[in-house]
């Protein structure tokens, strides 16, 4: 075998494998469920939900939350239609989080993003949010079908599909981490475990920063904690389909290559 031969054939492979890797990339779908914790730049929990007692009378002071959420594991970019409106105490006027966006850091298991924030005529504001995403992650390479379920650190797939997860679904753990908030609130509110809500495929991490610019909210920090005590339901997974370049790139490579041959020939 001659030396351009083999080149040729080296070439080919890896073009197709790097093209294979493009196609079966995915965009997932989720419903989720979760919880926020809003705390100042001192990191003071601001209380901003209706009181739940439990035992001891404690207040819990995270906010339910609820919405969808998109992943593209191709590139590592996801979104949310999270829109949640705060009151009180927010110093008279509502502040609405809104519009989620974020980008996985390479490298590492960290998604960084932000959501928009509108209080007192000042709108869209960026609030930069950091989240542990380890679980969501580890679920992905695992691979996901529609009716998976996230939940702290398992993944159930409903075999039956009766919407009902069994232990005898369980899948594997997904090893989730344990969100900032929950020492938030375990530190500052001397709050038992049993309020705490462990952990999350999409856990907050201290890195999730505040507002700043003179609005009145400056240093307002929130901690959206994804699938935490809750879950992340998959909806739906559509295969990412391969970027027109990279097909370009792919046939005017294969076609060099077949010019070669016949120059060898």
């Amino acid at each position: 075998m001659n030396s351009l031969k083999t080149k040729s054939i080296i070439a080919t492979s890896c073009l197709c494998l790097a093209l294979s890797g493009i196609a079966h990339a995915e965009i997932l779908t989720f419903d989720f469920t979760g919880r926020l914790i809003v705390a100042d730049y001192q990191n003071n929990i601001i209380i901003n939900t209706i009181p739940r007692n439990g035992p001891g009378n404690n207040q819990q002071s995270f906010t339910p939350i609820a919405a969808t959420l998109s992943y593209d594991t191709a590139i590592g970019v996801g979104s949310s239609s999270l829109s949640l409106v705060m009151d009180n105490p927010f110093f008279g006027a509502p502040a609405t989080f809104h519009d989620i966006s974020m980008t996985l850091q390479t490298g590492t298991n960290l998604i960084t993003g932000q959501a928009l924030v509108d209080w007192n005529s000042n709108n869209n504001m960026p609030l930069h949010i950091e989240w542990d995403a380890t679980g969501l992650l580890n679920a992905i390479n695992y691979g996901l079908k529609v009716g998976d379920k996230l939940s702290g650190t398992n993944l159930y797939r409903d075999a039956d599909n009766n919407q009902i997860w069994e232990a005898s679904e369980w899948v594997m753990d997904i090893g989730s981490a344990t969100p900032y908030s929950d020492i938030l609130q375990d530190d500052l509110l001397g709050l038992p475990y049993y309020s705490l809500q462990g952990p999350a495929p999409m856990a907050a991490t201290s890195g999730s920063l505040g507002i700043y610019g003179g609005t009145g909210l400056d240093g307002i920090r929130g901690y959206f904690d994804i699938g935490s005590g809750n879950s992340m339901y998959v909806t739906s997974v559509s295969s990412v389909p391969v970027p027109a370049a990279a097909w370009l790139l792919g046939s005017g490579l294969l076609g060099l290559l077949g010019l070669c041959k016949r120059y060898r020939a």
